[in-house]
């Protein structure tokens, strides 16, 4: 199993993280690739993105008319002046929400994990915890479990962060597109599911299908809800050489907000199947 990852840091004063934050996770499992609410195509990502604020109603009709014209659809590592003027002013009516998952509260010192004890399998079912990143960020930071883990033995002067602006601001090298990687795997015969929790804004769901749709690949199997335990998990299409699978109500990070259906679709993907579209399964 290979993953690469990238999440620079989030700061709610610092615009260009509405389009700097992103998770890429690819999972390359016997060479078959995963990818996960992931950065695709820099032109199309922002042309989802700024969609999904708008019709979510996260920014106003003229805001969204400003970011389509201020912002040059080039990098979203590093955008222009006159779209990071934009970009602030979409912070500004977006509020203080998590971008990642917009209908999650927002972490706060009472936030405790909720778990079923009359689940067989309690982890799949436990409420999403907006704290995990404060408490990641606090562990791993302990001198103790940086000594344990042989980590930061040079001394870094930061702290250590779940997404790190030190990293994000000299990331220079980020290409501005993934689709010739996708049509090298696809030519190559490796099977990809791409797959996106819908009510993540960073890397929305609208981002990924345009991406998606600039491949241009055929559909094999055309939209259709799947479904857990009698309820609609999501949806999915398969294309020739890439399946996408939506899933209903999860953030960013899919299996951190939905972990049984993440576990569902995983389970599909080793197995070599669609996901189930009976509601019985």
């Amino acid at each position: 199993m290979i993953r690469f990852t990238k999440k620079p840091e989030a700061n709610r004063t610092e615009p260009l993280q509405l389009l700097r934050k992103t998770y890429m996770f690819i999972t390359i499992l016997q060479l078959l690739p995963q990818v996960g609410n992931g950065v695709t195509d820099d032109y199309h990502d922002l042309v989802g993105t700024f969609e999904y604020w708008w019709t979510h109603g996260l920014i106003s009709d003229s805001t969204y008319k400003l970011l389509r014209a201020a912002c040059d659809f080039g990098s979203s590592q590093h955008p222009s002046v006159q779209c990071t003027q934009a970009l602030k002013v979409a912070a500004a009516e977006q509020g203080d929400i998590d971008l990642y998952s917009i209908y999650s509260p927002l972490c706060n010192n009472t936030s405790t994990l909720k778990r079923s004890l009359n689940d067989r399998y309690t982890w799949m079912s436990r409420a999403y915890d907006p704290c995990t990143e404060r408490y990641s960020d606090s562990y791993f930071n302990r001198p103790e479990v940086q000594k344990a883990l042989h980590a930061n033995v040079t001394g870094i002067p930061h702290i250590w962060k779940g997404c790190s602006d030190v990293v994000g601001n000299y990331w220079t090298d980020s290409p501005l597109s993934m689709l010739p990687i996708y049509h090298e795997l696809i030519n190559a015969s490796l099977r990809i599911w791409v797959f996106s929790g819908d009510t993540d804004a960073i890397v929305p769901l609208t981002a990924t299908r345009y991406s998606i749709n600039a491949l241009k690949l055929p559909t094999v199997v055309n939209w259709y809800p799947w479904y857990d335990s009698g309820k609609v998990g999501g949806w999915s299409q398969v294309y020739k050489g890439l399946t996408l699978v939506t899933v209903r109500g999860a953030g960013h990070e899919v299996a951190l907000h939905k972990p049984r259906q993440a576990f569902i679709l995983f389970r599909s993907f080793l197995e070599n199947k669609y996901m189930p579209s009976s509601m019985i399964n």
